[in-house]
C-alpha cells in the first residue's frame, strides 16, 4: 500500500468545509476532526496544496480580524468585548495571551537559539563537528517552534516529552555516527 493510499487527499468539498469552519474561529485540529482526518493528514494536505494552505491561512486571518474589530468597537462602546479578548488569548496565546513574569515568546527563543548557534560557530573549528552540532541545534529549534505553533502554550509535561523524544532521537543518531566512526577505525 502506498503512502498516498493510506492517507488519501482531501476532497475539494472537504477543503471548502475546512476553510468555512476555520473562518468561524476553529483551529486546524478542530477542522481535521470535523473532516474525520488526522491533523497530520490535514497539514500534509496543506504542504502539498499551496492554494489550500493559502485559503486556510486566509480563513485564520479572517476570523482573527473579526475579533480584533470587536475589540476595537468595544473600545468605543464597552459592550461584549471580553468575549473577543478571551478568544484572542486562546487562539493566539503567543501574541495575545497573558504572560507570567519570566516567560519568553517563541520569537525570543528563536533569537536566543540563533545567538547560541553563532557562539558555537565561533568556538568549534572542526567543520564536521560544527555541522553536526549546528544541525542538532536547528532540529531542537524546529521542535520548539512546532510546539509553539501547533499546540499553543504546551504544558510543561507535553513539552518535556516532545523535547526528550527529540533528544533521544538525536542521541541515537549521534551514537550511530560514533559507531560508524569506530567501525571505520577498526577495519584498518
Amino acid at each position: 500500500m502506498t503512502f498516498e493510499a493510506h492517507f488519501p487527499s482531501l476532497t475539494d468539498e472537504q477543503k471548502r468545509n475546512a476553510c468555512a469552519i476555520m473562518s468561524a474561529g476553529c483551529d486546524r485540529e478542530t477542522a481535521a476532526k470535523f473532516l474525520s482526518c488526522s491533523l497530520f493528514n490535514f497539514q500534509r494536505e496543506m504542504s502539498q496544496d499551496s492554494q489550500f494552505a493559502a485559503d486556510i491561512r486566509q480563513a485564520e486571518a479572517t476570523s482573527e480580524l473579526n475579533h480584533l474589530r470587536n475589540v476595537q468597537r468595544a473600545a468605543r462602546d464597552d459592550k461584549q468585548w471580553r468575549a473577543s479578548v478571551w478568544w484572542l488569548e486562546r487562539r493566539a496565546p503567543e501574541r495575545f495571551g497573558r504572560r507570567s513574569s519570566g516567560a519568553i515568546t517563541a520569537r525570543q527563543l528563536e533569537q536566543v537559539i540563533s545567538h547560541l548557534v553563532s557562539l558555537v560557530m565561533e568556538e568549534i573549528h572542526d567543520v564536521a563537528d560544527l555541522e553536526r552540532v549546528v544541525s542538532r541545534m536547528h532540529r531542537a529549534a524546529s521542535s520548539l517552534q512546532e510546539l509553539c505553533r501547533d499546540e499553543g502554550p504546551p504544558t510543561a509535561l507535553s513539552a518535556d516529552r516532545k523535547l526528550i523524544t527529540g533528544m533521544e532521537q538525536d542521541e541515537k543518531d549521534s551514537n550511530s555516527i560514533e559507531e560508524d566512526d569506530l567501525s571505520s577505525f577498526q577495519d584498518d
